[in-house]
């Protein structure tokens, strides 16, 4: 069978393939709809942007994007001339671009003079960092790894970094020429690669490493065809996609995913849920050392973390505004997980008692996650450049993020059965919509979507190659080169 798909027609498609679709198209308005609120929310709330100025970028964002979708001449050209270089001289090219433009970009940013960030875990552990499961561990597991291994400096944080999102560029070509033909693939490795807001984010926070993560498993799910995964195989499969839940709890659910492609691919239901299960059985193995060392430390058992109770209640209470805000516990509570119980409980009746409300916090929501692209881009120059540099690197930044944005809306509406005629298409909008539909009823932040935009650059290359005018349909594995 093709190792690109084992290609689904969706011109026969499945009922769940068919809804996906329109619920992506339906997160696409709404995301276009939070950007075109987000300066007047912003304006509101904080009183630091100007709404005039915030359009300005809209404007500029949307005729560049419509400028993109309408200029297949200038399209062509672009495609064509990735497609004329060798694989492996393009491969060489995007690896050696990426490391060298993040790298330097990074450190240049880091040898400004400025103020050094707040430590975020101390704010947020309340009773104590060795007595909590607040926070999943595998995002300061990595930190601490890449201090141990390169040293404690900034440098060390730039090179690791530089090399993961040149990992995510590797991975964004890969997965979009499997999805869409060589092309495509090329097209979206380049657009990561030039991605203003991961250009900008140097962090060492979850967010690039979750979007890496996510792209290696899906990549790991397609390198070979569906129905040959072998035990061995889906064990590696399981313990990464383990490790990834202790970055970010919210992958917990990728195994009911990869059963729905299983199925999608045409397998037998029985093997599905085998492979599934050996899925499930090593995801569990690799969380359990973490799930024990929580009983042992808090008496109780918790799975991966306790803070769901604060990331739902602070965005579903009298005072919120949609946004992350302090939510610490009653005086004499003293348990971790009984005050994470009792906040579901709290944030679930306001929600019933107050319908109104809460739909008009959903609206603010949409509009503060996918509302800007740069919100952490601001935090890293804060304090480093002038008010001018700062306002351009953000107009730069959302002015690439709305083009794109719109291309991939524009794409959804236009080319819905097209552009998704493959799993892999499919798997690619999924992780958007589900942290889109997330972050409906979830503490909403302008970070939560950077880790899946590197799936809507993969629609976008597909969509752009099919609006010049080319096939989207994957080489087959025998004309594929190594």
């Amino acid at each position: 069978m093709n190792t690109n798909l084992e290609q689904a027609d969706t011109k026969k498609t499945h009922w769940f393939a068919g809804f996906l679709q329109r619920l992506g198209q339906l997160a696409g308005v709404t995301i276009i709809l939070g950007i075109l609120g987000f300066p007047i929310l912003h304006r509101y709330f904080i009183g630091t942007v100007s709404p005039w100025l915030g359009y300005l970028a809209i404007v500029l964002g949307f005729g560049l994007g419509v400028a993109v979708f309408a200029w297949c001449g200038g399209l062509r050209r672009v495609i064509d001339g990735l497609a004329g270089m060798d694989r492996r001289k393009y491969v060489f090219c995007l690896l050696i671009l990426s490391f060298v433009l993040h790298f330097g970009v990074l450190r240049i940013i880091d040898t400004l003079p400025g103020t050094e960030s707040p430590d975020v875990y101390g704010s947020w552990v309340f009773f104590g960092a060795d007595k909590s499961a607040m926070y999943p561990p595998g995002d300061h597991f990595v930190g601490m790894t890449v201090k141990f291994l390169l040293g404690d400096s900034s440098l060390a944080t730039i090179l690791y970094v530089s090399l993961m999102i040149t990992l995510a560029c590797w991975l964004v070509y890969r997965l979009g020429s499997m999805a869409f033909g060589e092309s495509a693939g090329r097209l979206a490795g380049l657009l990561l690669c030039i991605l203003p807001s991961w250009l900008l984010y140097g962090n060492l926070e979850y967010d690039l490493l979750l979007g890496t993560l996510l792209l290696l498993l899906t990549y790991m799910f397609f390198a070979r065809p569906p129905g040959t995964h072998r035990w061995c195989y889906l064990a590696l499969y399981g313990l990464v996609l383990g490790f990834s839940c202790l970055v970010k709890p919210i992958c917990q659910l990728f195994p009911i995913v990869a059963f729905v492609i299983y199925l999608a691919t045409r397998l037998p239901v029985i093997q599905a849920i085998k492979k599934t299960a050996v899925i499930v059985v090593f995801m569990l193995a690799a969380i359990a050392p973490w799930t024990i060392r929580n009983y042992r430390a808090l008496g109780k058992f918790v799975f991966i973390s306790t803070n769901f109770g604060t990331v739902l209640l602070i965005a579903n209470n009298p005072d919120a505004d949609g946004r992350e805000m302090m939510m610490k516990p009653k005086p004499g509570e003293k348990d971790e997980v009984e005050v994470n119980k009792r906040q579901i409980r709290e944030a679930i009746e306001w929600i019933r008692s107050n319908p109104a409300p809460f739909l008009k916090l959903v609206a603010f929501r949409v509009s503060w996650t996918w509302g800007t692209d740069s919100s952490f881009v601001s935090n890293n120059l804060h304090d480093k450049v002038s008010d001018n540099v700062m306002n351009a690197a953000r107009g730069i930044v959302q002015i690439f993020y709305i083009a794109m944005a719109l291309v991939w809306v524009l794409g959804l509406l236009l080319y819905r059965r097209e552009v998704f005629g493959s799993v892999i298409g499919l798997t690619c909008l999924a992780p958007i919509v589900y942290v889109w539909g997330l972050h409906l009823v979830c503490q909403a932040h302008g970070q939560h979507h950077l880790p899946v935009l590197p799936f809507m650059i993969i629609l976008v290359g597909g969509i752009l190659v099919r609006r010049a005018g080319y096939s989207t349909q994957p080489l087959p594995p025998e004309r594929e080169t190594s």
